[in-house]
C-alpha cells in the first residue's frame, strides 16, 4: 500500500513538472471602444479560459511584471508580452484586441509561443451590443481547444499567411497590400515611396502597419511565422503594407474636382470683386442677377436710357425675382432691400418727369424705373407697395423721363 502510495505521488509530481503554463494579458481597446469596457470582455474571457494541460498563471503575478517592466497595460506590444512569458516562465501567452466598427463588436485572439515569438493559435468572435458573455465563453473555449495538450498529441505548425492575388479589407476599412515587401533590418522608406509614386494596385499612400493592425492583421490570418514590423513597435522584421485611404483614381479625380471648384470659386470671387467695384451687389438670387446699388444720376427717357445703358437694364422678369426672393422694407423715401444671404440694396422712390416739363412730380413717395422694355416698368411707392408690372402712362406730345436701376450677371 504504502508503495502503491509513492508511486502515485510519484506520477502526480512529475505530470506537476511537466506541465505547461499559460498567462492571459488584458485585452487591448482598439477604434470605438474604451478600455474600461474592454477590461469587462476580456474578464469573461479569462474566466472560461482553461486549455487543458496547462497551469494558469494569476492576474497579480501578470500585474507586477508588467509593473516592474515598466509597461504600459493598454500599449502592450507582442515584443513586450514575450519578455512577460519569459519573465512568468510560461510557454505561451494570450493577447487580445476589440474594436468597434459600425456598431458592431470585432474581438481578435491570438496565442503566443514564448520561445520564439510565433503564433501558436488565433481565433476571434464578433456580437452587437452588450450581451456577450456566451459569446465570449465560446471564444475562450474554442481557443483553448485549439493549444490544449492531450496524450498522443502532435503540434502542429503555426499556419502560412494566407494567400492573396489582390488588395483584400479587414473589417472595411484597412486595406491589405498583396504580398509581404520582404525581410527587413530598418523601414525600406524608399521602397514604400517608389510604390506609392507608382500608386501600386489603385492606392499612393501604403504604410507601415501599428502594432494595433498588425493584431488585426494576424488575427485574420494575413501573417506568417516571424517577426513583422510595425510602425509603433518593432523596428525590424518582415514588411506587410496597410493603408486606410481612399483609391488613388478617386484621390485624383477627387483633387482634380477641389482644383475645378477652386478655380471656379477664385473666378467667381474677381468678378464679384469687380461687380463690388462698380456698385453691384449679389443678393443671392437664383437668376444670379447682380443690382446696383445707386441709381444712375438724373431721369431718362426710354430711348435715352436703352441707348446709354443698353443690356444693363433690368428685365420685368428680373424685377419679379427682386420682389420674390427679397425682403422689402418702406425706410421713409424708398424701399430697403434685403436678399436672402443678408446683403442689401436701396430702392428710392425719385419721383418722375416728362420732356415737357423740369419739374419731378411725388418724390420720396413714389418711382417709375425702365426696363429694357417700353410696355411695362417697375413703379415703388408707399401706398401701392412694389408692382414690377406698373403701367407707363405719358402725357400727349411728351414723354416720361424715369428713373435707372442697372444690373448685371455674376
Amino acid at each position: 500500500m504504502k508503495k502503491l502510495f509513492l508511486l502515485t505521488l510519484t506520477c502526480l509530481m512529475a505530470l506537476t513538472m511537466n506541465a505547461q503554463r499559460c498567462a492571459v494579458l488584458e485585452f487591448r481597446a482598439g477604434a470605438g471602444i474604451s478600455q474600461s469596457d474592454v477590461d469587462g470582455i476580456s474578464a469573461i474571457f479569462i474566466t472560461y479560459f482553461r486549455p487543458s494541460g496547462y497551469t494558469m498563471v494569476e492576474r497579480t503575478q501578470i500585474d507586477r511584471v508588467i509593473d516592474e517592466q515598466g509597461f504600459q497595460r493598454s500599449h502592450l506590444t507582442e515584443s513586450n508580452a514575450v519578455r512577460i512569458g519569459k519573465i512568468l516562465n510560461v510557454s505561451k501567452i494570450v493577447l487580445g484586441d476589440v474594436n468597434v466598427v459600425m456598431g458592431q463588436y470585432n474581438v481578435d485572439v491570438r496565442v503566443i509561443n514564448v520561445e520564439n515569438g510565433t503564433i501558436a493559435a488565433t481565433d476571434g468572435a464578433t456580437f452587437n451590443g452588450s450581451s456577450y458573455r456566451q459569446t465570449m465563453q465560446s471564444l475562450a473555449q474554442r481557443l483553448a481547444g485549439k493549444i490544449a495538450i492531450t496524450p498522443g498529441q502532435t503540434v502542429s505548425a503555426t499556419p502560412a499567411a494566407k494567400k492573396r492575388s489582390s488588395v483584400e479589407n479587414v473589417y472595411g476599412y484597412l486595406k491589405v497590400f498583396p504580398n509581404e515587401l520582404g525581410e527587413f533590418s530598418s523601414e525600406p522608406t524608399g521602397t514604400i515611396q517608389r510604390i506609392n509614386s507608382q500608386a501600386q494596385h489603385g492606392y499612393n499612400n501604403w504604410r507601415i502597419p501599428t502594432s494595433e493592425e498588425l493584431s488585426l492583421l494576424r488575427a485574420n490570418g494575413y501573417l506568417g511565422d516571424g517577426r513583422y514590423m510595425s510602425s509603433d513597435g518593432n523596428s525590424s522584421g518582415k514588411v506587410l503594407l496597410v493603408t486606410d485611404g481612399k483609391d488613388y483614381a478617386s484621390v485624383r479625380a477627387e483633387e482634380q474636382r477641389r482644383q475645378q471648384e477652386e478655380q471656379q470659386r477664385q473666378a467667381a470671387e474677381q468678378r464679384k470683386a469687380q461687380l463690388s467695384a462698380l456698385g453691384y451687389v449679389d443678393l443671392g438670387l437664383p437668376s444670379g442677377t447682380l443690382w446696383r446699388n445707386t441709381n444712375e444720376s438724373g431721369y431718362y427717357t426710354h430711348a435715352d436710357a436703352v441707348s446709354q445703358f443698353g443690356k444693363n437694364l433690368p428685365t420685368k422678369e428680373q424685377a419679379v425675382e427682386l420682389k420674390d426672393y427679397c425682403q422689402w422694407t418702406w425706410i421713409g423715401n424708398g424701399y430697403k432691400i434685403k436678399g436672402r444671404n443678408g446683403n442689401t440694396i436701396t430702392l428710392p422712390a425719385e419721383g418722375t418727369g416728362s420732356t415737357c416739363s423740369s419739374t419731378i412730380h411725388a418724390k420720396g413717395e413714389f418711382g417709375i424705373y425702365w426696363y429694357k422694355s417700353y410696355d411695362d416698368v417697375l413703379t415703388v411707392s408707399a401706398s401701392e407697395g412694389i408692382n414690377p408690372a406698373g403701367w407707363n402712362v405719358s402725357l400727349s406730345g411728351c414723354s416720361n423721363r424715369n428713373s435707372v436701376r442697372l444690373v448685371s450677371r455674376f
